[in-house]
């Protein structure tokens, strides 16, 4: 059972993506519902605030948005508070923050089939600018870094608000990235605590714009511990967008013993959870970064678009869709113990009218006959 709760028993049990390096016609239709001017409104009203750097008001009025805005999608929306207190020295310009009250912003969809298992969808929404004195934060724009990112994740809940997926989604809006992960720190170290069983979590930060070496590439971090799930990103880059992932001229994932330490994934991984930052070229990043002039100019929606679709892509793989097999507990095949398993999840359901496929008003063995049948692969 454990065993199966791995990111490779999901991938080689549930087959969820279909075959390898095949595109599945039913998630193909969920990326083509990602919009360019959904991202660029999103963005847009990111950047109306001015400044969202940590302590501002612009900053809490974005958290405030962004609450907003997930909950109109349908989603249960809670602020997950933690304070900061950093010194930290930046290219020249010394920060002091004590005693701040700062927040993540956390939208969860609870999955149908194992709701204690999820996968993370983050980004951070926090900007600064280094070209400006840290008394002087009143404009830090951010759109690349990254509102880019944040557009990205609300359009994702938009489009899985109906997805029906086995396990549960939460959409992170991390606070106090920019002076040391300190939002995803606070996050991380809270979930490991809890035990809470996160089966891949993937950051995206700074989506916006082209290399000038590889207008079509974009950057995949992690830790070679997590080397196979940076690959399954990789390959629905491949399947499902006309983006691929490089890594210094080559195709494939950026991987080092701990990862770049550069974006919120690495809060994940140091605490041993699988996770991959997602980032337009790295090798080659744009001179806007963190700068004032990162501005709306500086966006590229046809690129933030294509990465958000690869993300979805895969993590909606990861997640159960579109289909699940009958092998619920990873054992190698399709037994009466596996509808104690559909049972205990259905039976007592509200909603799951779906799951009764012989109509007679009940959630039995019978349906799960019919389920297993159409939807799964028989292993013996």
């Amino acid at each position: 059972m454990k065993k199966f709760w791995s990111l490779l028993g999901i991938l080689l049990v549930c087959f969820c993506g279909g075959v390898e390096g095949a595109a599945d016609p039913q998630i193909e239709a969920l990326l083509q519902q990602i919009s360019q001017d959904s991202l660029e409104t999103t963005v847009r009203r990111m950047v109306a605030f001015e400044t969202r750097f940590m302590g501002s008001d612009s900053n809490a009025a974005a958290t405030v948005w962004l609450k907003d805005r997930m909950e109109g999608l349908g989603y249960e929306v809670r602020f997950d508070t933690f304070s900061v207190n950093v010194v930290r020295q930046v290219q020249g310009q010394q920060f002091i923050i004590r005693g701040l009250q700062q927040w993540n912003v956390i939208a969860t969809r609870p999955g149908r089939l194992f709701p204690d298992k999820k996968i993370v969808v983050g980004g951070h929404y926090d900007s600064i600018s280094l070209d400006r004195a840290p008394d002087a934060q009143d404009v830090a724009p951010g759109a690349d870094d990254d509102a880019s990112g944040v557009a990205g994740l609300v359009e994702i809940g938009r489009i899985l608000r109906d997805v029906p997926l086995d396990v549960t989604v939460e959409i992170v809006f991390f606070g106090a990235e920019e002076l040391g992960l300190i939002g995803s720190t606070h996050y991380a170290d809270a979930a490991r605590a809890r035990g809470d069983e996160i089966l891949l979590m993937f950051q995206l930060d700074v989506i916006g714009n082209r290399s000038s070496s590889f207008p079509n590439g974009f950057t995949i971090d992690t830790s070679s511990a997590y080397i196979t799930e940076g690959e399954l990103l990789a390959q629905a880059a491949v399947d499902y967008t006309a983006v691929r992932a490089f890594h210094s001229g080559i195709s494939g994932v950026q991987v080092t013993n701990r990862g770049c330490g550069c974006s919120d994934h690495q809060s994940f991984i140091d605490r041993g959870y699988p996770a991959l930052g997602v980032f337009q070229y790295f090798q080659n990043p744009a001179s806007h970064i963190n700068m004032s002039f990162d501005t709306l100019d500086k966006v590229d929606y046809a690129l933030a678009a294509e990465i958000t679709r690869a993300t979805l892509a895969a993590s909606i793989q990861v997640a159960g869709f579109p289909s699940i097999s009958p092998d619920f507990d990873g054992d190698g095949r399709v037994a009466f113990s596996d509808f104690l398993l559909f049972s205990g999840a259905f039976r007592l359901s509200e909603g799951v009218e779906e799951f009764d496929l012989d109509r007679d008003g009940l959630v039995g063995f019978s349906d799960f006959l019919i389920f297993a049948a159409n939807f799964g692969r028989r292993f013996e």
